[in-house]
């Protein structure tokens, strides 16, 4: 991952990007139904609140779905509990990323959305090319905590099969 831009520093606003999820509805636990997607600028989304994103290369990927997440969604109560939303973002379509929310239990306490056009991880300079391994370029894998849209914390990992800035435990760390 290349270094990351001035607007990945603390202080900094997120940029104001559009995210897209599909969100959890009871529905959703029966595997044939898909739901209906939704959109959302960052700025809506996150003014006035605290949040936690968590951007990861792709959902249901070895390092992912089985080092990073799935300590992320047993934690998410203890966000919560402090103030926080948590949102998991990837690449990936909205449908693809519900499927992932639902698979690691996640029901609504995570929200699992699409960077759309990963615009939000190009504003940070956190973006990733794994052209090399046909997956093209990819939102890089990085923590980034923010309180009314200010950044108050940015962290990225230096490759992508690492989780050691943007798991549970650094999460835990900075709140």
């Amino acid at each position: 991952m290349s270094a990351p831009s001035a607007a990945a520093q603390v202080g900094a606003t997120i940029p104001n990007t559009t995210f897209a999820e599909v969100p959890y509805t009871p529905e959703l636990d029966d595997a044939a139904a898909c739901g209906i997607p939704s959109q959302g600028k960052t700025h809506d989304l996150f003014k006035g609140k605290k949040a936690v994103i968590i951007a990861v290369p792709g959902a249901f990927t070895p390092t992912c779905h089985v080092k990073h997440i799935p300590d992320i969604v047993k934690s998410a109560q203890k966000y919560q509990n402090k103030g926080y939303v948590v949102y998991v973002i990837a690449q990936n379509d909205p449908f693809v990323l519900s499927a992932w929310g639902r698979t690691n239990g996640a029901k609504g306490e995570v929200h699992f959305a699409t960077d759309v056009d990963i615009a939000f991880s190009k504003a940070l300079g956190a973006t990733i090319d794994m052209s090399s391994k046909g997956f093209g370029i990819r939102t890089g894998r990085y923590l980034l905590v923010a309180d009314d849209l200010k950044i108050t914390h940015f962290a990225a990992e230096n490759g992508p099969g690492e989780v050691e800035v943007s798991g549970a435990k650094s999460i835990d760390a900075v709140l």
